[in-house]
């Protein structure tokens, strides 16, 4: 969006506004510069509001082509709402990709001057270009001295759209192809020996010292490796200095045919950058809904975060799992795991994003042995150990995992994010006895209304641990105390899963078990219901077999926000949970492996779910998602050997349950999150581990995180998704 010339194209606009605009207008051959190939064709339809427009760039070997080959494309492109224009541009020998890349600036920025007369908005100009083409279009979207020639920066374009182009990075390019083929021959003829030149003129390059870029969307068929192996890297440049890249692969599609089918109906690649455009110029994406709830706006998806990374210092941010984030401070904070990682130096560690085009930073390192963030909570105090009022303080508490060494005690450790931004660890127990690990899965905060204490709550496993209370005291380590014995303990290998304040009151979740803490000197948990309870658990253990029966467990635990009494919700295997204190017994509001039965025709053994978390989208309601993760029947996967799957049965796509209630009526519905061109069997997603809203100003979005099928030696799949609400 050629956004430095918008004020004065608006001006031009209203002007023209005057006269009535004609229907249509299709002009061809409108020079942009003094070559006969310096020209343009522009079809448009100026209605009553401004419209994005694709500006085509063909390919040809930067030696042939001709925009003729995009007449065919413009009548799908007028339908849809956008403008689209389509040009020429010098060959080589007569210029270099230099003046080429020169060309294509030229032309946008006329296509922007002459806006008016199209009903174009200025400020959304999307460069498309097609293998040289989109070579082209992306050196001018990363090297900022193309556009500024004509008194623009590459952050004015709307987007830039590249289709299928093989030399974002050319001197890797030239180094990795065959001379022998017509492929490395046209490289060295196009852009010949210097290896100074081939720098000057690679995207890639351009992008890792570019500011202010424009979002990317870099499409790559499927069948041209060499095209991934660039095109992949150069979208992780870009994301690296903070631009939108979306990596799309275009399935059953190569060189020819990507572009051939670009701008036609039923194209999945042209559907796709479109929902790019739409996205970016803020045009909403919908698709319809059943039931009385009317359009339901599709939340778009791209990569955050893929491990393994590096910060602007240069430290490395990995793992096998994204498996806790939150907000705090007006940043987002996201903690790795290493789940049956392959590589041997496992540490926890802490990341923070401090605005949505910044990168993720390091923000700390944990110590060896603490393998995983296994929880994050906030709490603020403005009340001292002995009820005192003090300045308000916001904390923010990682509970880690610690692999349990041979022979050695096992501490069960916490590290705390103080006010001022530091770091303080304190071990508040650990284990002498054989097990593999120790962690702190859960934590809480909560005031104490009969001692108006403000306390955080530390859930340690396996017993003897349990439930630790942390108060404010300036002399302990990170300035909270933590007591050296646990407030409860839980029975047998139960562990302690969650904590939620609800009503009023404050409670926690063991395995098996629902708690209520009696409050006041001589605090104590209640039992408020046990799942021990046979009875009252077997219509909700029908379908598992005999293992999963022994086997399953509460987890998401939290509090119902949007029921009017006092209402905890939980998961156990395939099941989420209603509990209101005083009833006989949890009820199950629905089972999840009955819903992927119905809405995906799957069959699954076993889901369970990981986290649930409140979000709005624009025009809806409050709604609730539960990430989840599904295993899958055998006897299903071995019938359908091309589903996307692990070798264990998991599956490498990544669903969530959305939950709403709609005039007291509670529906239950699948979706997915799709990385536009990412692939499940080359890149999978599986688990959703974790959501955070984003805190950003004026910023509708959500993060999410997640990977780390069971029992799958894997490394570096961590990856956090953002999602437009």
């Amino acid at each position: 969006m050629l956004r430095t010339l918008s004020v004065a194209f608006f001006l031009l606009f209203a002007t023209a506004q005057a006269q009535p605009l004609p229907a249509e207008v299709v002009d061809r051959d409108k020079p942009y510069g003094g070559h006969p190939r310096q020209v343009i064709d522009i079809s448009a339809r100026p209605l009553s509001t401004l419209k994005p427009a694709v500006l085509i760039i063909h390919g040809g070997s930067w030696q042939a082509g001709d925009k003729r080959t995009a007449r065919a494309k413009t009548k799908y492109f007028l339908s849809e709402g956008f403008a689209v224009a389509a040009m020429n541009y010098r060959l080589h020998p007569e210029v270099t990709a230099k003046e080429q890349a020169d060309d294509v600036a030229a032309a946008a920025v006329w296509l922007a001057k002459n806006a008016d007369a199209y009903g174009i908005d200025p400020r959304q100009i999307y460069l498309a270009g097609h293998a040289a083409g989109a070579h082209l279009a992306a050196l001018v979207g990363t090297d900022a001295t193309y556009l500024a020639k004509y008194g623009a920066t590459p952050a004015d374009l709307g987007g830039v759209i590249a289709l299928d182009s093989g030399a974002y990075d050319v001197p890797a390019e030239i180094a990795s192809t065959n001379m022998n083929t017509v492929e490395g021959r046209t490289l060295r003829q196009v852009f010949g020996e210097s290896p100074n030149f081939w720098a000057q003129v690679s995207p890639m390059l351009k992008a890792a010292t570019g500011t202010n870029l424009p979002p990317f969307f870099v499409a790559h068929s499927a069948g041209r490796p060499n095209v991934f192996r660039q095109a992949k890297p150069f979208a992780a440049s870009l994301r690296s200095r903070g631009a939108v890249a979306v990596l799309y692969e275009s399935i059953g599609r190569d060189q020819e045919s990507i572009y051939r089918f670009f701008g036609s109906t039923g194209d999945p690649t042209t559907e796709a950058a479109l929902n790019f455009i739409r996205r970016e110029a803020n045009i909403p994406i919908e698709r319809p809904e059943k039931g009385e709830e009317g359009l339901l706006p599709q939340v778009p998806w791209l990569f955050a975060f893929e491990a393994p990374e590096t910060d602007t210092a240069g430290r490395r941010l990995t793992g096998t799992q994204v498996s806790a984030m939150t907000t705090h401070d007006g940043h987002v904070f996201a903690g790795n795991a290493y789940w049956n990682e392959t590589e041997e130096n496992r540490r926890g560690q802490i990341m923070r994003l401090d605005s949505r085009e910044d990168r993720w930073q390091l923000d700390m390192q944990m110590p060896r042995g603490y393998t995983r963030v296994a929880s994050m909570g906030q709490a603020s105090f403005d009340r001292d150990s002995q009820g005192r009022p003090i300045e308000t303080l916001d904390y923010l508490f990682v509970g880690a995992t610690y692999e349990k060494e041979r022979n050695k005690p096992a501490p069960a450790g916490i590290f705390i994010r103080t006010p001022s931004g530091n770091w303080a660890h304190q071990d508040i127990g650990e284990v002498s006895e054989p097990v593999e690990e120790v962690e702190i899965n859960a934590l809480g905060a909560w005031r104490d209304p009969k001692l108006r204490q403000d306390l955080i709550f530390a859930g340690a496993n396996p017993n003897p641990l349990g439930i630790f209370r942390g108060v404010y005291n300036a002399a302990a380590p990170g300035g909270i105390k933590f007591d050296q014995r646990p407030e409860y303990q839980p029975r047998g290998r139960e562990r302690i899963m969650g904590f939620a304040s609800c009503g009023g009151r404050f409670y926690a979740a063991t395995s098996r078990q629902i708690l209520r803490r009696v409050d006041g000197t001589q605090p104590r948990w209640e039992t408020m219901t046990d799942l021990e309870d046979v009875v009252a658990i077997r219509p909700y253990l029908e379908d598992l077999d005999i293992y999963w029966q022994k086997n399953y467990e509460i987890s998401s635990f939290r509090c119902d926000l949007s029921r009017s009494k006092t209402t905890l919700a939980f998961t156990t295997l395939n099941r989420s949970f209603r509990y209101s204190p005083g009833d006989k017994g949890p009820r199950a509001e629905i089972n999840l492996a009955a819903l992927i039965r119905s809405e995906l025709g799957r069959e699954p053994h076993y889901v369970i779910a990981s986290e649930a978390s409140m979000m709005r989208r624009r025009g809806r309601d409050t709604e609730e998602w539960i990430g989840i993760e599904v295993y899958y029947d055998p006897n299903y996967l071995a019938a359908r050997p091309a589903f996307p799957h692990w070798r264990t049965g998991f599956g490498k796509d990544a669903w969530y349950v959305v939950r709403t209630v709609i005039g007291g009526q509670v529906d239950y519905r699948l979706e997915e999150i799709t990385i536009p061109g990412n692939n499940p069997n080359n890149r999978p997603l599986s688990k959703v581990a974790t959501f955070a809203r984003s805190p950003f100003e004026e910023d509708n979005a959500v993060y999410v995180g997640g990977f780390a099928p069971w029992f799958e030696d894997v490394t570096n799949t961590a990856w956090i998704a953002r999602g437009e609400l």
